[in-house]
């Protein structure tokens, strides 16, 4: 597979302009602003409250709104967004409360609304490089079963789409700091700066600098029965 930008899948798959969407677990807000470039009204979700104190001074405003709450709460009344979005973000909801964030992406979309849902694969060289200090073979699993069994029946259609997302980095202290900044993963530099993974990084040397691939897949369900 061609290695390809989110964004530019996304921009093949659908069409936001003039809809409202749900952005479940936003994070740092880069598709939030993105999805506002594209004319979109944008409802931004995010639970970790380092990160929500952050993105309250640096995303609310315009054509955001955002909210400091997980997807299994929604602020948001039934049947009134166009279609919700979780990007690389179902995994991270607690394995125990995934079905009730589908349950809550069902809710708030209006008839003929759609859930796009892109989740990294369990494989993968940047997956393998960092599975020493953040595993999350279980939870993506999970994020798959549930999201299967949660939307059976509830869409008129569902398209499922694959492809690669490559990652490189120019040294291993930028990896590092990129990898530690994250609030809602909270990994020390400790954890990751280990021989086992400095082995890792440093055997994706390429001429272009440390380059991973990770698998990812979208499935994206449309026609809100």
């Amino acid at each position: 597979m061609i290695a390809e930008r989110d964004i530019d899948v996304m921009d093949r798959l659908i069409d936001v302009a003039g809809k409202r969407i749900v952005d479940a677990g936003c994070g740092e807000g880069g598709l939030a602003r993105a999805l506002v470039e594209r004319g979109a009204e944008v409802i931004a979700l995010e639970p970790d409250p380092v990160q929500a104190a952050t993105n309250r001074e640096e995303l609310e405003g315009g054509a955001i709104s955002f909210f400091e709450v997980g997807a299994e709460a929604m602020p948001v009344e039934d049947g009134c967004v166009d279609g919700v979005i979780f990007s690389m973000s179902l995994h991270h909801v607690p394995v125990a409360l995934m079905g009730e964030a589908i349950g809550e992406a069902k809710r708030v979309l209006r008839p003929g609304g759609f859930l796009y849902v892109l989740e990294p694969e369990a494989g993968g060289s940047y997956t393998e490089m960092a599975k020493p200090f953040h595993d999350e073979t279980e939870e993506r699993l999970a994020a798959e079963s549930v999201l299967k069994e949660s939307t059976a029946g509830a869409f008129l259609s569902h398209e499922e789409v694959r492809f690669v997302a490559r990652y490189t980095f120019d040294d291993f202290e930028t990896f590092v700091r990129g990898v530690t900044s994250r609030n809602y993963n909270a990994i020390s530099r400790e954890a990751v700066d280990t021989p086992a993974v400095r082995v890792a990084f440093e055997a994706a040397r390429t001429a272009a600098g440390h380059v991973f691939d990770q698998p990812m897949r979208i499935n994206l369900f449309t026609g809100r029965t």
